[in-house]
């Protein structure tokens, strides 16, 4: 097309656009389409001919115009032929000013703003060919119309803005800086937009302004930079990484802001998406470097003479870069402060952030954290305290590497003195990951210090699952290092051991306390048994010492029953067994109490050797007195009856040793025959059975040491218990009633005692009908055995009572036994 053809046909619709008498909204819109179609058509070299670009520059003239008809298609079409002659060069700078003054007002939050979103959307893409093409001439207009786009209801216009702000700064306009803090508030509003996309975009525009932020506005920034790397988006926070970065690149003031963005990074190298951490990883090592070029010189001799990795390095990537570490060490004064109160915030996210960030920053300094130890492990501390397995799980990490980086014997002491505090499982869960950090390097001042803290009982007579657990781990820990077990040390440790174990909340801290016992003893070549006869009788004496004022919730109950039941039983230990039990069974204490020491007693006394009556049997006898035979007095109540079954079940164990003499039953026995009549009768089945048991084997010993009187009167008041409801107890009764009359002599005058006999035979024979036929045969037999006492008797009881009797071949069979002792 000739140029005069053009001309012509783009004057032709100049003049109808500039008429006076266009008032047609139609007309406008077929003019404005007729001009887009002349313009796009033509060869746009063509249209920088002096004549033709006079000519467009008032064409250009009525379209700004037009961005503001009233017609929502006339301005569509005045912007959209605008930003082809942007697009092409053809707006001479002449009418920028102009525009932007118009967009400006179009844009802003005004009563003149576009209420098309289509519309705003194209003028801010003429705002970004204007930029494009470096014709930011009024940067007022710009900067207004900016931020009230990135604040748009529109996402596609916020993140249009957001690139016209990127494209802007990456101008590197010499006068951007004095805007750019403008953008600062309106890119934070938009930054939690629910779109990623828009996330992303106001992320980078923020690291685009940082370099022209002051002191409070940066960091505000870094406030929102921080809250994303919480995003759930995966891109969001790989932008954040690129963006903290550069910063730390680039930035210009960046050794002014190193403390705020180095917690940031570190961070960020702990990301659950492994690709953001390994970028993160590869920018931090930039980082590092940079910083080792720039400062070259200061760090002349470490970079030159570098020192070799330490042995044994807990991290598998190994050590950080010698530029990263110094970075952190440099400014960790000014990072741990505000991580420390970030690492017990009440969201669990940002605990867990902040603990992953505490781990990377003892990686990076060190011992150089030294300084700041009492503070970190103060922050460990209540950090642990508060609920959740994975902020746990990382501090503790964190302990294991100041076992690792600190010197053991100032890490001990400070751990230690914040345990004499409130020492609690806390204390001991991290003290335990610390000493797995050390790595056998435990000095042996300091290990047998631990152990003695450890033994104390405020520490190991705890009931807490939790707290036995980690004290078991201290224990577990310190037995594994390469420091000498001797007596004193293996005596301590035995306290804990044994102290967890009596006081064990579940059967996995037993079978683990075991097993440190049996390790314990490994280490000092020797056994299990051994280990107990060397030390229970010491711990034995530092446990009885208090023992006046136990109650049934004193710890040193559990731990006493332990030592019991595991343990040795030698003389030592008997001499402090025995008024233990004596004084705990007195009257005056809890039921609870002494039910619990009448089940300690009764394990005592089946695990007693027969040979150990003879040697303490001034105190057995004591115990009896004062601490058994007032158990078994009657009272009401489950409790009480509860107890007189313990109480007979300890003193069937002592009268059941062959080695018992008779004196011992002289002195007891006043006390005792009431007592076992008063038994007989008692409500518990367990009871009668036990009192019927001792009766049993105390008769053989009774006819030389007392009163046969009252041995046929008790005898006789048994007799009830052969209608007693239980089979095992009338079984029971009718071994008792043989051993009555068989624990008298042969040539013993039983004809002083013929009613008694009578009435005897009587009740007994009764129960040769019983339905039980075992219980049949018995009193058949007892019968039989016993028949020599009095033939005459029992015959004339067996005869009398035949026809009325069901087991009457019984009776025959028996009688014809009699009369044969007869003859």
């Amino acid at each position: 097309m000739a140029n005069e053809t053009i001309q012509k046909l783009i004057g032709d619709s100049f003049e109808k656009l500039s008429s006076e008498n266009i008032v047609n909204d139609v007309y406008k819109r077929n003019t404005l389409k007729e001009l887009h179609t002349r313009i796009t058509s033509s060869d746009y070299a063509q249209l920088h001919e002096q004549k033709l670009t006079y000519l467009l520059e008032h064409v250009v003239k009525s379209l700004i115009v037009f961005l503001s008809d009233k017609s929502e298609k006339c301005r569509e079409l005045s912007a959209i032929i605008l930003k082809y002659l942007l697009q092409h060069s053809l707006i001479s700078k002449n009418n920028v000013p102009s525009l932007l003054n118009i967009l400006a007002r179009r844009l802003e939050k005004t009563d003149e703003r576009e209420r098309s979103e289509e519309i705003r959307l194209l003028e801010i893409e003429l705002l970004g060919e204007i930029i494009e093409n470096n014709m930011c001439l009024c940067l007022n207009d710009i900067s207004s119309s900016l931020t009230a786009c990135i604040v748009d209801d529109c996402p596609e216009v916020k993140r249009k803005s957001c690139e016209c702000l990127l494209l802007m700064a990456s101008k590197q306009n010499s006068n951007f800086h004095m805007i750019a803090s403008n953008f600062l508030k309106p890119l934070l509003c938009s930054i939690t937009h629910q779109h990623s996309k828009t996330r992303i975009l106001c992320i980078k525009a923020i690291g685009a302004v940082a370099d022209f932020l002051n002191e409070k506005e940066f960091d505000e920034a870094l406030i929102h930079l921080a809250q994303r790397l919480f995003d759930h988006s995966s891109s969001v926070r790989m932008t954040v990484t690129e963006v903290i970065g550069n910063m730390l690149i680039n930035l210009k003031d960046r050794y002014s802001y190193f403390h705020r963005l180095i917690p940031l990074m570190l961070s960020l190298l702990y990301d659950e998406v492994p690709e953001i951490s390994s970028k993160a990883e590869d920018i931090w090592l930039k980082v590092g470097n940079h910083y080792i070029i720039e400062n070259e010189n200061t760090y002349k001799d470490l970079i030159d003479f570098s020192h070799s990795d330490p042995v044994d390095y807990p991290i598998k990537g190994g050590r950080p870069p010698l530029g990263c570490r110094i970075l952190v060490q440099r400014h960790i004064f000014n990072i741990l402060p505000p991580l420390l109160k970030d690492i017990v915030d009440w969201k669990l996210e940002t605990r867990i952030k902040s603990s992953k960030t505490l781990y990377s920053l003892i990686l990076h300094s060190e011992d150089k954290i030294t300084m700041k130890l009492p503070e970190v492990l103060e922050g460990i501390m209540n950090a642990v305290k508060i609920e959740g397995k994975r902020t746990i799980d990382i501090v503790m990490d964190c302990a294991e590497l100041l076992g690792y980086f600190m010197d053991p014997s100032h890490l001990i002491r400070s751990i230690l003195s914040l345990m004499h505090k409130n020492p609690s499982s806390v204390h001991l869960n991290i003290f335990a990951s610390a000493l797995k950090g050390m790595k056998n390097t435990v000095p042996v001042k300091c290990f047998v210090a631990i152990i003695k803290f450890l033994s104390d009982p405020e520490i190991c007579r705890t009931r807490k699952a939790d707290d036995q657990a980690n004290l078991l781990l201290c224990i577990e820990t310190l037995l594994s290092t390469s420091c000498e077990i001797d007596s004193d040390v293996s005596y301590f440790t035995f306290i804990i051991l044994t102290s967890v174990s009596g006081l064990a909340a579940s059967e996995v801290i037993i079978l683990k306390a075991n097993e440190l016992l049996q390790h314990l003893a490994e280490l000092q070549s020797c056994t299990k048994t051994i280990l107990f006869e060397q030390h229970t009788a010491s711990f034995l004496k530092v446990l009885s010492e208090s023992n006046e004022v136990w109650t049934e919730m004193s710890p040193e109950m559990p731990i006493f029953k332990f030592l019991i039941e595991s343990g040795h039983l030698d003389e030592e230990m008997m001499n402090i067994f025995i008024p233990i039990l004596t004084n705990n069974l007195h009257h005056s204490k809890n039921a609870k109490l002494r039910y619990m020491v009448m089940s300690i007693s009764t394990s005592l006394f089946e695990k007693m050797s027969a040979t150990f009556y003879e040697s303490f049997s001034e105190q057995i006898l004591s115990l009896l007195h004062l601490g058994i035979f007032p158990n078994l007095t009657w009272s009401a109540g489950r409790t009480a009856s509860s107890l007189r079954a313990i109480a007979a079940a300890t003193l069937y164990e002592i009268l059941y040793k062959s080695s018992i003499k008779k004196q011992m039953l002289t002195s007891v026995s006043e006390e005792l025959l009431p007592l076992i009549a008063t038994l007989s009768e008692d409500e518990e089945v367990t009871t009668r059975l036990i009192a019927c048991k001792i009766l049993n084997i105390i008769l053989p010993q009774l006819t030389d040491s007392t009163d046969e009187i009252k041995i046929h009167t008790l005898c006789h008041q048994m007799l009830h218990c052969l209608d007693d409801e239980s089979d095992d107890i009338r079984l029971m009764i009718i071994k008792v009633l043989e051993s009555y009359i068989k624990s008298f002599p042969q040539d013993y005058n039983w004809s002083l005692y013929q009613s008694h006999l009578k009435h005897l035979f009587e009740n007994v024979l009764l129960h040769m009908d019983d339905r039980n036929e075992k219980i049949k045969q018995h009193i058949f037999d007892l019968l039989k055995n016993t028949a020599y006492i009095a033939p005459d008797i029992l015959l004339q009881e067996v005869e009398s009572k035949r026809y009325m009797m069901l087991a009457c071949d019984l009776c025959d069979s028996l009688a014809e036994h009699i009369r044969s002792i007869k003859l």
